[in-house]
């Protein structure tokens, strides 16, 4: 049970765009080999005061992964079960009745929970938007 941090990710990345209004940014990792159950890959960094009202994820996986995709603090905050498959397309997220606001800066991940043993290589892709208020 690995965790793999995608450069949108990493330390002293911040998303470009104004503090204020919608900021978009989209992280992807490359998986080497075959995914496994168990695996926390962070995908891009929220800063703290952000508000997420969009997050999708995709992959060019030839398998099936089922993925969970949430934060530090809870693992399926935006989507508790969703399937990439190489023919699917695009998972939507739920973004929660009450919207969630970051009190501290936080990562969006994805964490495989099944995956067919068929999942060799390929990427996935997550693109969150969030909106910013001015603090």
């Amino acid at each position: 049970m690995a965790t793999y941090t995608a450069d949108e990710a990493q330390s002293g990345i911040q998303p470009k765009g104004l503090r204020v209004g919608l900021v978009a940014v989209t992280g992807f990792y490359s998986i080497v080999g075959s995914s496994s159950i168990g695996t926390t890959i962070q995908m891009v960094k929220v800063p703290k005061g952000a508000t997420p009202v969009l997050i999708q994820v995709a992959n060019t996986s030839g398998g099936d992964n089922t993925i969970q995709v949430g934060d530090g603090n809870d693992v399926a905050r935006y989507r508790a079960e969703g399937t990439l498959s190489s023919g699917q397309g695009v998972v939507i997220c739920t973004i929660p009745a009450a919207p969630y606001t970051y009190s501290v800066d936080d990562t969006i991940d994805i964490l495989i929970s099944r995956a067919s043993a068929t999942t060799l290589g390929g990427a996935v892709y997550l693109t969150a938007i969030f909106s910013m208020d001015i603090h």
